[in-house]
């Protein structure tokens, strides 16, 4: 929506609140809280602010390691100066603004803690702190014999410091030795023996603590998958020789002296019970006997969970060897089936000579039906909002083997604030395009793939699964149309790993049937071609793939990826049936009666995401779509096309106010008019604390444009050209608020534009500094735009 609309549903009154009165209310804020913003002004008597420290490394010779080695000289640093903004402590003068060290009620006491931060004073520096463990990293990353030296550069009311390590030569691994591994050692000994290749400790490579540590996890994940169920990584030992001259070190990989013998002996599981009904805190005997699966003891029956459709996410087996990993995928894989609340696994000694072990696994159910009801304000690509709300039912178990079914119906009055609609209405006034829209959905995922032959089952932590769907939408354009739309589909969903997944859709059916046109709408299809072919009756019968590939949810990475690609494809296999490659575009081939589409269509999202130090990440996106329709259509289906701008697009530009290409709607049929078969899209956008944890703030810039993939005469200038393309993108800047409210991110983003896809070059550059008030546009949307 844009800054001279509403932000109420409904009516055509402009807003009584102008920017300049925004404005001035900022800058009055400004004053009042920031006064003293550099945080020197109520410092106490004689005390001084303390802004940072630096480290610098100094050596005869270069340092290997400097990049890794200065991060973790900085971070013993205690304590941390002020956040700083532009120069200004913005948090220090709300703290002062607040009260500062006096308690206070309300609102301020929240301002105080909660915004802002005391000052922090020179007298909280602790250098001999600072200096011991800075020279016990510097030992931990093999500089030993190391020395740190402080020095202090003071002004009138700060200090700062500066730590200088004085780096001495580097201890390097000469040798790494491992038990023999012959036959005269224990089992143990040979089993870490075994484990040699692959170490990562390397002959040549600098002497560092985190290895060894990293070494000793590696050695211990392999024999825990070996049977050793008690080994833990302190039971190995590093023996260090440095009593060379030549500043090497040469390590020793052994047991531990003293440790236990049932640590030293690898089990074999015995019995496995499994309670599906079990409520922590209370272990009941039951109280009549199991059902025996497969050699599993099945409590209490199956009349809520059938045990054969359980045990395929379950890896632990009698008879067999305890490995972790079948642990940690059995929890995982049960936990994934989604109807247990808390999954556990007691192990307890069968035999301590004989090395066994009995396996309880203990599930506590969660209920099996719930409802969930969501009120909601909608804002939709197609510039339409207004007021909704969602009724969903879920069973977690409906045929007693863990299938979920969700059962959805939405319903929703909207408005087109966007953009007004120049269509007059029977009483002669100006008309507001208004629709109304119902759903209803029902999805079923059964927790295994269902298909006509018998699939191995995959040793995945990730429960694969077979999803069903049935789902029914009406929209009604006021003044317009109504369109009623049919959907059915069966789809395979797969993790093999936690950052891959594939979705393979075999069968998608879509059925699409355009009512109740009135003779506006009928004489804006009269005028374009291209929209009454996108619009006509027609089957989509196809398939879909789409692969993704998400590093973001492995924690502590400072570089993420975000890779989906699909593919979408309607029509192939039913044209080479019926003959529908050639031919259509004079008659198309029908199936009962109703035309199918045939096109494939290409989709691919990038997404880079880099995090700073200071918690501030800069996110980039690059989305490309290309649409190709053939044989029996001439057009993609209306509900497969692409659309550009909005909140979570060209942040700068309406929903679907650009394109294609360069063409200009001079029509008015403005929301449906503005699609394309090719798209391109690319944001760049930096977010930044401004009030940590609540407050982000945001610069961005996105540019991009949709095109069709021939041309129509319809729509001059809307086609793709290789020569061209980059000509004819729309530029958009601007800024932006987040507020973390814990649960939901709530977004404020202002877009100015920069650039607009006109043919004359000299009228495509529209940046005005200051920026008109009605070029600026507001978007108000839940959650990150990517």
């Amino acid at each position: 929506m844009d800054l001279n609309r509403p932000l109420y549903f409904f009516t055509q009154k402009r807003y009584l609140f102008r920017l300049k009165n925004l404005a001035g209310a900022l800058l009055l804020f400004a004053v009042l809280t920031l006064q003293g913003c550099t945080g020197t002004s109520k410092l106490p008597e004689g005390k001084k602010l303390y802004t940072g420290a630096t480290v610098k490394l100094k050596s005869d010779k270069p340092v290997p390691t400097e990049k890794e080695l200065i991060p973790q000289l900085e971070a013993v640093i205690t304590p941390k100066p002020n956040a700083t903004f532009l120069g200004m402590r913005p948090k220090v003068a709300l703290y002062n603004f607040a009260g500062g060290d006096r308690k206070r009620k309300g609102i301020m006491e929240w301002i105080r803690t909660g915004l802002g931060e005391p000052p922090v004073l020179y007298d909280s520096v602790n250098n001999r702190k600072n200096t011991d463990l800075m020279i016990n990293r510097l030992n931990n990353n093999g500089y030993f014999n190391s020395r740190v030296e402080v020095t202090k550069k003071e002004k009138k009311k700060t200090v700062s410091l500066t730590y200088t390590a004085l780096v001495a030569q580097p201890y390097r691994i000469s040798e790494v030795i491992f038990p023999s591994g012959d036959s005269s050692q224990t089992r143990i000994h040979r089993d870490i023996a075994a484990t040699q290749p692959g170490s990562r400790l390397k002959a040549g490579d600098i002497y560092n603590l985190n290895t060894l540590i990293s070494e000793r996890q590696r050695i211990d994940s392999l024999l825990k998958n070996q049977g050793y169920f008690y080994f833990g990584p302190d039971f190995i030992l590093f023996k260090a020789d440095s009593s060379y001259r030549d500043h090497t070190v040469k390590l020793y990989v052994t047991l531990k002296p003293g440790t236990p013998e049932k640590v030293r002996k690898p089990y074999t599981l015995n019995k496995i019970i499994i309670y599906t009904d079990y409520t922590i805190g209370y272990d009941t005997i039951p109280m009549k006997p199991p059902v025996v699966v497969r050699g599993y003891r099945y409590y209490p029956d199956e009349n809520s969970l059938r045990a054969k459709r359980l045990m395929p996410s379950v890896f632990l087996e009698p008879g067999k060897l305890y490995t972790r990993k079948d642990h940690a995928l059995t929890l995982s894989r049960v936990m994934g089936l989604g109807m247990f609340k808390f999954v556990d696994i007691n192990f307890t000694d069968a035999d301590s000579v004989a090395g066994t072990l009995d396996a309880a696994l203990r599930l506590t159910p969660m209920m099996n039906q719930s409802f969930r009801t969501e009120l909601e304000t909608v804002s939709k690509t197609n510039g339409f909002a207004g007021p909704g709300i969602n009724v969903s039912y879920r069973h977690r178990n409906l045929l007693r083997g863990a299938e979920l079914l969700v059962v959805t119906l939405r319903a929703g009055t909207e408005t087109q604030i966007s953009k007004r609609n120049d269509q007059t209405s029977e009483s002669g006034t100006n008309a507001t395009l208004n629709a109304i829209e119902f759903g209803a959905t029902a999805d079923l995922y059964v927790p295994r793939f269902i298909t006509p032959f018998n699939l191995k089952n995959l040793r995945s932590e990730f429960v694969p699964k077979t999803r069903f769907r049935l789902a029914y939408d009406y929209q009604n354009r006021t003044n317009y149309y109504q369109l009623n739309g049919y959907t059915l589909s069966y789809s395979y969903i797969w993790k093999p790993r936690r950052k891959v997944t594939h979705e393979v859709t075999p069968i998608n059916i879509q059925l699409t049937k355009l009512l109740n046109q009135t003779p506006a709408f009928e004489e804006v299809l009269a005028r374009n071609r291209f929209l009454a072919q996108s619009f006509e009756e027609q089957f989509v019968i196809g398939s879909m793939y789409y692969f993704t590939y998400d590093t973001r949810l492995i924690p502590g990475k400072r570089d993420n990826v975000y890779f989906n690609g699909g593919i979408d494809a309607s029509g192939n296999l039913l044209g080479l049936l019926t003959g529908g490659f050639g031919n259509a575009k004079e008659k198309p081939v029908t199936l009962a009666g109703t035309p199918y589409s045939q096109y494939t269509k290409l989709d691919f999202d990038l997404r880079y995401y880099h995090n700073f130090r200071n918690n501030a990440v800069l996110a980039t996106r690059i989305i490309t779509g290309l649409g190709f329709p053939y044989g029996n259509s001439e057009t993609l289906p209306y509900i497969k096309q692409y659309f550009i701008g909005g909140p979570n697009s060209i942040r700068a530009f309406r929903a679907r106010s650009i394109g294609p290409g360069i063409y200009a709607d001079s029509t008015n049929s403005g929301f449906f008019d503005q699609s394309g078969d090719i798209k391109l899209e690319m944001n760049v956008e930096y977010r930044f604390d401004l009030f940590r944890p609540y407050v982000e703030g945001a610069l961005f810039v996105d540019a991009g444009n949709i095109w069709l993939s021939k041309a129509i005469p319809e729509k001059p200038g809307a086609e793709f050209r290789f020569n061209q393309f980059y000509k004819q993108l729309a530029v958009g800047t601007g800024f932006g608020i987040r507020i973390d409210a814990q649960v939901v991110v709530i977004r404020f983003d202002v877009g100015i534009p920069v650039r607009v896809p006109l043919e004359n070059a000299a009228d495509r550059y529209v940046l005005k500094i200051p920026p008109p008030r009605k070029d600026m546009v507001l978007n108000i949307a839940i959650g990150y735009p990517f």
